[in-house]
């Protein structure tokens, strides 16, 4: 999960039993920003300046310490800095100002922070401007606390969020800047005493406690997420490729290079990663574009007919034929012609084909005179080539013809970070009033290997949508009577006698299969921190 991923429809939810709302399993209590403004009025006249900037600070940096434990239990981030890059997002979605990172510097394994920002319409300082003159100090305690606690949180180490310098004092926006204590040059003391906090170590058992106790009592309930209607994305030529990963960044990239050109275009991919759906974006972004597209499955028709149904057929030219019938390749002329699964084309067809891919010119069954035809043509297969050639089964001509410009479109399961937003963009055409998935189901969809990709994906989502209906989406509504068992799940950990660096690396692995990828369980039967478990798993022993 990327933080940008993160949806406030799903983070919001009811606890059915006693209609409290909910972050998660913990019971959101609401406060306007009247009401705080009036406690932070009697706290400056009762307490003076610093012991109240100190108590509003020590609350935020127990409500940041919390809500980052919470999110972290709800979702399984992509990454350390995924994990406090959520925080701006969550203190935006908030309301506590709109949170903007403007440089970002993180050494998880060594536990060094620097990282600065904006808070903008801070509700701190729009009250203080509301009832006060300009102010002789930032009055941004609550937040300073929160993302200081949140960071805490995350790197495992005391992080101090400063305000540098804030509208109540005349400045534009507030601005801040966070760093651990090493990079402040400064000791926990200083830290401790500044937020009268405990250990960090201390706070978060206790924190973690408490959200598991919450967490126990809310899992017997369902969560009922907001009733608000998921917007539904409607699908155009130029958007219907659906996607967060890098590696389909990357690919659309090169598909929009070549798109413009006349180059003969190979698409590679196990079968359900949205072959088709590629070739049909690449024309689009074409010069064919406003001529036909034109798809045929070359795996779906009988050999004895594909030969009619790609050059066409003449009158007379067998029993039946009582006219004449255009081909594919005239129907897609000056357009583009998709022949999907060409390797398994038949070794004759494959001889025809290419001679039609040479000459530009196709001659119908039974006729004499041959076509001129002037169609891109895109294939794509989810087969090996190079090893049908080996073994006789495709022509090695053929495919340096076809293969001018190959893409690959890698697997689901290589490319998770794509799979909230297309889980979320199934959800929404089969159910627009869908309150979401709950977190827990959204960790299932993330941690599954998807043999059947995007196409599996979107029949389970389209399953759980008829069984859901209206409320949110749990794992029992996935059909998990049709899920295949990874083949790479160990039946013996130390059956083979492996090196410590590898066994360590299997119980791993063996822990976050059993907690369902819930990262916060698993830290806490492995006893490490979500940092150090991010550690070993991208560097194991």
């Amino acid at each position: 999960m990327k933080a940008a991923d993160l949806n406030r429809l799903e983070l919001i939810g009811i606890d059915q039993k006693r209609g409290f709302p909910l972050f998660g399993a913990s019971r959101m209590i609401m406060f306007g920003a009247t009401s705080i403004s009036r406690l932070q009025e009697d706290l400056y006249s009762s307490l003076g300046v610093e012991r109240t900037k100190a108590i509003l600070a020590r609350f935020g940096y127990e409500a940041g310490m919390h809500l980052a434990l919470s999110i972290q239990e709800m979702y399984h981030f992509d990454s350390p800095e995924e994990w406090l890059m959520s925080g701006a997002i969550l203190r935006t979605m908030a309301g506590y100002a709109q949170e903007e990172i403007t440089s970002f510097e993180m050494h998880a394994e060594e536990q060094r922070l620097i990282v600065s920002g904006i808070w903008r319409d801070s509700f701190e300082a729009t009250i203080w401007k509301a009832k006060h003159s300009i102010a002789s100090f930032p009055v941004c305690a609550i937040l300073s606390g929160m993302a200081s606690g949140f960071a805490s949180t995350v790197l495992g180490k005391s992080v101090w969020v400063k305000e540098t310098c804030c509208m109540a004092q005349g400045s534009e926006q507030c601005r801040f800047e966070g760093k651990d204590l090493v990079s402040w040059h400064t000791t926990e003391d200083v830290f401790k005493k500044h937020f009268s906090v405990d250990s960090l170590e201390e706070r978060l058992r206790n924190t973690q406690e408490a959200l598991n106790k919450a967490k126990a009592d809310i899992d017997r309930q369902k969560i009922e997420i907001s009733r608000l209607r998921l917007l539904t994305r409607k699908s155009t030529p130029n958007d219907e490729i659906i996607f967060r990963s890098q590696a389909m960044a990357d690919l659309l990239d090169l598909a929009k290079k070549v798109a413009p050109t006349q180059s003969t275009i190979l698409i590679q991919g196990e079968s359900g990663v949205g072959k088709e759906v590629l070739a049909r974006y690449i024309h689009a972004q074409s010069g064919q574009a406003k001529h036909p597209f034109v798809a045929i499955n070359c795996a779906a028709v009988p050999a004895a007919l594909l030969e009619s149904e790609l050059f066409g057929y003449v009158r007379g030219a067998f029993t039946g034929a009582d006219k004449d019938k255009k081909g594919l390749f005239v129907a897609a002329d000056n357009g583009t012609l998709f022949l999907d699964e060409i390797g398994d084309l038949p070794l004759d067809m494959q001889v025809k084909l290419l001679r039609v891919l040479q000459n530009k010119e196709v001659i119908p069954l039974g006729g004499t005179l041959p076509q001129s035809v002037n169609a891109r043509i895109i294939a794509a297969t989810n087969r090996n080539l190079k090893d049908l050639i080996k073994q006789g089964k495709f022509r090695e001509d053929l495919y340096y013809r076809i293969a001018v410009f190959p893409l690959f479109i890698q697997p689901l399961r290589d490319r998770k970070q794509d799979i909230p937003i297309l889980a979320r963009h199934f959800l929404s055409i089969h159910q627009p009033r869908s309150m979401g998935f709950t977190p827990r189901a959204m960790r299932f969809l993330e941690s599954y290997h998807w043999p059947g990709n995007i196409r599996e994906l979107a029949n389970w989502v389209e399953y759980a949508a008829v069984l859901a209906g209206e409320n949110a989406v749990e794992i029992d509504h996935f059909p998990l009577h049709m899920a295949e068992t990874p083949k790479e799940i160990l039946p013996q950990l130390a059956v083979d006698f492996p090196s410590l660096q590898e066994l360590e690396r299997r119980y791993i692995e063996m822990v976050l299969q059993t907690c369902g990828q819930q990262k916060a369980e698993a830290c806490r039967i492995l006893g490490i921190s979500p940092v150090t478990l991010w550690r070993k798993k991208k560097h194991p022993g």
